[in-house]
């Protein structure tokens, strides 16, 4: 398909903004009236390369790896220039003049420990470039939080190594969460202080059992995440074993959660056997896996784990499983495939594990997957892309129920919900006038001491029909209740 509208750029030579940033000034940005798409970006081979195949990079673009650039295809070339003005404005800071100025940040690790007194770096550079930066502050005795995804595997085992010899963590590659201290790192949500502590090589996993704790007035210690490959054949579980070690000597922790998404067989029985070594009680959460009670308590969903935990400490976690009674069942005749649509990766493989053992053949799609992210910032940054798809499900005749997460905390949007419900109403709508029935069923993973607030976007998204479950799988269950003839 041809692109549409003029594609503009500016060039920022040797600023560097971590992809964080970046994603959420590229979402901003796109608010704006006129503009089509925005591409942010430094400007290594692998970037442009992005921008390319997503029709975003100009021809003729100057550009090195250190520098910046900023891409905008808008209705028209006014369109296009106020918003590279805007995005300028975005990556500078203002003075007491009010005259703009670039921000002056440390450009390297040392400058900025001759400046802060640091005992932690987060990285986020491209991953071709992040092992050199994590080498240096791991030298340098910092514990590292790696956001940066497309690291080579066998850097990410030799610098866990390096870490591990030295006693600090390096968590991630591809990290999406933590909460070092009370300290949110990555997409994290507001959670009480606590006893519980939690190893996770899921960023959306972490943040669901945190917040289903939260509500049941149990709270979270610290949250490690060890990155997605902690616990492949190739990394053996190094960053997993260390963080489990330095829980086992916190004397705040006094239950440690492990979260991980699904296990390979010989990995999960490798896991096992190391957790039923620990001196501090464990739950682990393996989803896919069938509930267990040895060698140490194993839950297949993040709900389940969640409950296994707060039952420890004289809590419930407060799921419900009551369905309305107009979706008691499907209707003879009714639309009765279910497509789930998420931005949480572990939240769209806990969908598919409950629907999948209620025998429900669900088509469930992790929009945050690269696939989906190539040239564009992550759903939970911007849900626009989700919203396109979510949209579009009214004209689809055999979809009966959709099934919708909605992810809260620092990091993400600051309002995922009204996207979502804007584009759910144009899909029931219709899915209406052409004489069918659409459901869509979703839960919010968050608290209510997010900056979104918990009940105004569970509010935002009941409001045009949507039908808000108290977890991710409660909503999974009701969405196979439904196409099944569940009962009243």
């Amino acid at each position: 398909m041809t692109a549409t509208g003029q594609l503009s750029h500016k060039v920022f030579p040797g600023l560097y903004r971590d992809s964080v940033a970046l994603m959420s000034l590229a979402r901003e940005i796109e608010g704006m009236d006129g503009v089509i798409r925005v591409g942010a970006m430094m400007a290594t081979p692998a970037n442009q390369t992005i921008l390319a195949r997503s029709d975003m990079l100009p021809d003729g673009v100057a550009a090195a790896p250190d520098d910046l650039i900023i891409a905008v295809r808008a209705d028209t070339g006014e369109h296009a220039s106020s918003a590279l003005e805007a995005a300028a404005t975005g990556l500078t800071s203002v003075d007491e003049t009010g005259a703009r100025r670039e921000e002056t940040r440390p450009a390297t690790i040392d400058e900025a420990l001759a400046v802060f007194d640091a005992q932690l770096v987060t990285v986020s550079t491209p991953g071709a470039y992040a092992p050199m930066v994590i080498e240096r502050a791991l030298r340098r005795g910092l514990h590292v939080f790696c956001f940066s995804d497309n690291v080579p595997v066998a850097d990410e085992r030799r610098l866990k190594e390096m870490a591990v010899a030295a006693r600090l963590l390096m968590m991630g590659p591809d990290c999406g969460t933590a909460i070092i201290d009370g300290r949110p790192l990555g997409f994290a949500n507001v959670v009480e202080r606590g006893s519980v502590g939690v190893v996770a090589a899921s960023g959306t996993g972490a943040q669901e059992v945190a917040c289903l704790l939260d509500r049941a007035g149990v709270g979270i210690s610290h949250i490690i995440g060890v990155g997605g490959h902690d616990l492949s054949r190739d990394v053996g579980g190094l960053m997993t074993d260390l963080a489990l070690d330095m829980l086992q000597d916190d004397p705040a922790t006094g239950t440690i959660l492990v979260v991980s998404k699904p296990p390979s067989p010989d990995v999960a029985a490798s896991l096992l056997d190391r957790l039923a070594s620990s001196r501090t009680p464990v739950v682990a959460c393996l989803v896919g896996l069938d509930d267990a009670e040895a060698p140490v308590p194993v839950r297949g969903t993040l709900e389940g784990a969640a409950i296994a935990v707060a039952e420890r400490a004289g809590q419930q976690v407060p799921i419900g499983d009551e369905m309305p009674t107009r979706f008691a069942g499907a209707a003879s005749g009714s639309p009765s495939k279910v497509l789930g649509l998420y931005t949480g990766g572990t939240l769209a493989s806990e969908a598919a594990v409950v629907l999948g053992r209620a025998g429900v053949d669900a088509e469930i799609v992790d929009l945050g997957d690269d696939e989906y992210t190539r040239g564009r910032p992550h759903p939970m940054i911007d849900p626009s892309a989700r919203a396109e798809k979510v949209a579009a499900v009214g004209a689809d005749a055999q979809i009966g129920v959709l099934v919708v997460d909605c992810v809260l905390g620092h990091g993400a949007c600051a309002d995922p919900a009204t996207p979502l419900a804007v584009a759910a109403a144009t899909a029931i709508a219709r899915a209406r006038a052409e004489g069918r029935v659409l459901h869509v069923f979703g839960s919010v993973t968050g608290t209510g001491r997010d900056p979104q607030g918990l009940e105004r976007q569970q509010a935002i998204l009941a409001d045009v029909g949507i039908v808000v479950f108290p977890s991710n799988a409660a909503a999974a269950r009701a969405a196979a209740q439904y196409v099944t003839g569940g009962t009243k």
